[in-house]
């Protein structure tokens, strides 16, 4: 068994930023990387009809393509099913981990608006699996830092000029009398309920850190785009590629933006692409995460931090693009989901564990563009423009095509 202190698990494993972390956060350290996953993702993606990039080899063959390249034995695999409580514990027992990252959560905000039995497998998910997590560390390994991956989209129906982190003392006028409320969070509301079960994820947090005196860390995490960071770009590492969704369910703006642009497909804004999103590079959140992994954070604490670099909205994402190759074109769809305008500008309060992250910003973007636009052109053979287009709707009964319905387990 690994001493305590040194171990960092990471939930999730499988996944988009999972892989990589773990990938970066081995290579980086000398640290013993645990990688946990049940694998459902790679199933909700076939039967969502969705693909990635590059081909993905098995979360096991990954490890041994990464102690291959690099030479070092500091990763291994568990398959561990969330949702069982004492298979949860089991595996904590096991490693008694320094820190745990919890980035094992179904992630598409579509996928939860497809069909009844898909919404409640994305709570079952991300919440049940969230608080077994947590039972276990209060039982076993309380000296544990506990990381859990929220979103910024808890505050999207929010319409605040500000974002503070953590509580703060809010007034309010009601029939023409000034009320207080006191040490409060800031209120959150979701536009589907894959945010939704993010918005409770903040809270079980905050309740559970104070409840059992845990060390906690909500990382409200912005959009994340990019296909790479330093340790698998290159040719070579294409074993050990990080999952790269472009379709309309799992993928996301930025990153299906690029797939389109590289196969001479139209950039397709939903609505008139005012929605403003915060956006942050793989290579920059994976930074950050390696700097939250090593922040002392004290028993009962819970912190918040807001993770980005950037904030756009979609059409000036699918500008940014277009400015690269002016062959590109904008199309405007009838936007399938419903997104609040919001009337105020919004300012979020920042964590000095980011600041690094938050210099050059318009430099970093342009360079993380180039370094997508190169990697995603090497694979354009691989891209489907069948799985682009959006086919759920945020209103059940105009969703043309409805996904299969999937079990949680």
């Amino acid at each position: 068994m690994n001493e305590p202190n040194s171990t960092i698990m990471i939930l999730g494993g499988d996944g988009y930023l999972g892989w990589t972390l773990g990938l970066a956060i081995a290579n980086r350290t000398d640290r013993p990387v645990v990688l946990v996953d049940n694998l459902i993702k790679r199933r909700w993606e076939k039967e969502a009809g969705a693909k990635v990039l590059v081909p993905l080899k098995s979360p096991r063959g990954r490890v041994a393509e990464y102690r291959r390249m690099f030479g070092k034995r500091n990763m291994s695999f568990e398959k561990v099913e969330l949702l069982d409580s004492e298979a949860v514990e089991k595996v904590i027992a096991k490693y008694r981990p320094a820190v745990v990252i919890n980035a094992a959560q179904q992630p598409s905000a579509p996928f939860s608006m497809s069909n009844a039995k898909n919404a409640a497998a994305t709570f079952s998910n991300n919440i049940v699996g969230h608080l077994n997590v947590l039972w276990a560390i209060a039982g076993i390994s309380k000296d544990t830092t506990y990381i859990k991956l929220g979103s910024g989209g808890c505050y999207m129906a929010t319409d605040t000029d500000y974002v503070p982190i953590g509580r703060k003392d809010f007034f309010f006028e009601h029939q023409g009398k000034q009320h207080r409320v006191l040490q409060g969070l800031l209120p959150m509301q979701a536009t589907d309920f894959y945010h939704q079960s993010k918005i409770a994820d903040l809270l079980i947090d905050d309740l559970c850190s104070k409840i059992w005196d845990l060390k906690v860390i909500t990382v409200q995490q912005a959009t994340i785009f990019g296909a790479t960071i330093p340790e698998n770009h290159a040719p070579e590492f294409a074993g050990l590629a990080a999952r790269f969704n472009y379709d309309a369910v799992f993928g996301t703006v930025f990153n299906r933006f690029v797939c389109q642009m590289v196969i001479g497909h139209p950039l397709t804004v939903y609505g008139d692409g005012a929605q403003t999103t915060g956006l942050i590079s793989l290579a920059d959140t994976t930074e950050n995460f390696i700097n939250l992994a090593n922040l002392e954070v004290e028993p009962g604490e819970h912190l918040t931090v807001h993770n980005f670099t950037h904030r756009l909205s979609i059409a000036e994402i699918a500008q940014k693009l277009a400015d690269v190759d002016p062959t590109a074109k904008i199309t405007y769809l009838a936007n399938p989901r419903r997104e609040p305008a919001g009337g105020l500008g919004l300012e979020v309060e920042l964590h000095d564990v980011i600041a690094a992250t938050q210099t050059n910003k318009e430099a970093r973007l342009q360079a993380e563009m180039a370094r997508m636009l190169e990697f995603t052109r090497r694979y354009r053979g691989n891209i489907d423009p069948s799985i682009i287009l959006p086919k759920i709707h945020w209103s059940a009964e105009e969703t043309s095509t409805r996904l299969p319905e999937v079990s949680s387990a």
